[in-house]
């Protein structure tokens, strides 16, 4: 009895989310490696240069050259900038009307390589679809109810995948190839599902994260229960504060000898301030980064958010994206996240056919027993 309503559930949940679950999986796949596709392909911000015995400019020309560029009216920008130099740095403006134009600099000269609005973007179109369907206002929500959804149907599939015996157990975990194409389409659900569900619920729940603010919630006060915290050295910045921000900004990037990236948030106003946030290649899968805040007007750090003294949801939180795209174990990882949605992409195709098929077996049998009370 038991099994009978979580199948009724399974399937209905399943015939009500599936076509979303489709097209958030597929796009998944695609976006799992936008930047090795990118930079394989030299497209869009990410971009090689041939690396110089030359100073990267000033994080202020940077600013400079984006204004003297821009054609809007600026509401923010932001910039990436690689100390190894062999990357062109990357920088986000807003306008006012909340649309992103992308810039790409050469590191040494400035010389703007490329400049686009994000939205016409193949990439951005490809997150569209997969947070929001393209569809304004409601996307977003249908997105993230069919992910719930989804997390429910892993459950209940799991719960299905168990067999009534152990002798069961054998052929729960192999596909039997050389069988009849409705047998195969059975494994292929039945035991490609089983094995993705490992890997899948952690990327739906960091989907979640994303969407819900109680399940971000939920996470943060599970791990800081369960993890204990960290340090709790004061952090002060008074060392590091040369007088003007850019050299507060070069002093501080001395101390990230190990950096992979920086990462600089424009004052929006007169009376903010500048973010810098120091990513290091140790801990570059799950995000492992410092933050500072430093005023505009003399260089002082008005505070240092660093990651040793962050609690265990912060550092949680951080990596969140990076579980989500399988990034925290590198490429083995992503190759994992890519196959796993694929999978999941798959699954309302093979189920929809399982029922289509007893739906079809279910009617003749119907029909042959008519015909034997006529």
């Amino acid at each position: 009895m038991f099994k009978k309503i979580i199948r009724k559930l399974h399937l209905w949940l399943g015939l009500g989310s599936g076509l979303v679950v489709f097209i958030v999986s597929i796009t998944g796949c695609i976006y799992v490696f936008e930047e090795e596709i990118n930079l394989l392909l030299q497209s869009g911000v990410r971009k090689n240069v041939t690396v110089q015995d030359l100073p990267m400019i000033s994080v202020d020309s940077i600013q400079s050259i984006i204004r003297s560029n821009f054609k809007g009216e600026m509401m923010n920008m932001n910039a990436t900038i690689y100390p190894e130099g062999d990357r062109a740095i990357i920088s986000w403006v807003r306008d006012t009307d909340r649309k992103y134009t992308a810039f790409v600099l050469n590191p040494y000269d400035g010389t703007i390589i490329n400049e686009y609005p994000y939205s016409v973007n193949f990439w951005a179109i490809v997150l569209g679809i997969h947070t929001s369907l393209l569809i304004p206002e409601i996307g977003a929500e249908i997105v993230a109810i069919s992910t719930l959804i989804f997390v429910i149907m892993l459950i209940t599939g799991l719960i299905l995948w168990m067999p009534a015996s152990r002798k069961g157990y054998k052929q729960r975990f192999s596909i039997k190839w050389g069988a009849s194409p409705k047998r195969l389409n059975y494994d292929l659900h039945n035991v490609l599902g089983f094995y993705m569900s490992w890997i899948a619920i952690f990327i739906a729940i960091t989907g979640l994260v994303m969407s819900y603010k109680w399940v971000e919630n939920g996470i943060t006060w599970i791990a800081d229960a369960a993890f204990a915290n960290t340090s709790d050295i004061q952090f002060s910045g008074d060392q590091w504060s040369k007088g003007t921000f850019e050299a507060t900004y070069q002093h501080i990037i001395s101390e990230y000898p190990d950096a992979s990236e920086f990462y600089v948030v424009y004052p929006s106003e007169k009376s903010a301030n500048y973010q810098l946030t120091c990513k290091t290649k140790k801990g570059k899968g799950y995000n492992r980064h410092d933050i500072y805040e430093i005023s505009p007007a003399d260089g002082q750090i008005v505070s240092g958010n660093l990651w040793t003294n962050k609690k265990s949801s912060e550092k949680i939180s951080a990596a969140n994206y990076n579980i989500h795209v399988g990034a925290i174990l590198g490429l083995p990882g992503k190759i994992l996240a890519f196959f796993a949605s694929l999978v999941a992409a798959s699954l309302p195709i093979t189920g929809f056919l399982v029922w289509r098929g007893r739906k079809k077996q279910l009617k003749k049998a119907t029909v042959r027993k008519r015909g034997k009370t006529t």
